[in-house]
């Protein structure tokens, strides 16, 4: 895990604005999320957070959210779509791309809240849905998010290996296991 200098965090800049714009087609209650895969200053994915269009499915129907189940936990109940999920299949089955086409690539996440920008003040992934999809899935360099005022990167077996030990962490602490 490893910050971004200024010079990294400028040359990211437009990812990031279209990650900003992706998110606000989210119709997810619950937050709203824009995912940028970019390689050699081009994007070969993008996507946002949404549920399907199946009969039936809506954000108001969610189990995970009417169980009131957040940090990760249930994340299986989840009827969304997320943001990283599809920026990959875009990158696969829209844009035509290969897992080895990610190769070298980075990932950009940005999240809203309430309609708000929302920034993490300390960043603790714990989706191990999109982790377990980055990881398998591609060969992407660095997933980037936002802490406080300067830009995280993650390697993808950093953040499956960190998303898996936080997701344990709030069983535990939802549960109140010792």
């Amino acid at each position: 895990m490893r910050y971004l200098d200024e010079k990294e965090a400028e040359s990211i800049k437009k990812y990031y604005d279209r990650a900003i714009e992706l998110l606000k087609k989210s119709d997810c209650k619950e937050a709203n999320y824009g995912a940028v895969i970019f390689k050699d200053d081009e994007v070969i994915g993008e996507g946002y957070n949404y549920v399907p269009k199946i009969y039936g499915y809506t954000c108001d129907k969610c189990p995970r959210r009417n169980n009131d189940l957040h940090k990760g936990i249930g994340l299986e109940l989840c009827y969304s779509v997320h943001a990283e999920e599809s920026a990959i299949n875009d990158m696969i089955f829209n844009k035509g791309h290969k897992r080895s086409d990610s190769k070298g690539s980075n990932m950009i996440v940005v999240r809203a809240k309430n309609g708000e920008h929302y920034i993490f003040k300390t960043f603790k992934p714990y989706c191990t849905r999109c982790a377990e999809k980055i990881y398998t899935q591609t060969d992407i360099n660095e997933i980037i998010y936002e802490e406080g005022d300067k830009f995280i990167a993650l390697k993808r077996d950093e953040l499956f290996n960190i998303s898996i030990i936080n997701l344990h962490e709030n069983w535990k602490e939802k549960f109140d296991i010792k």
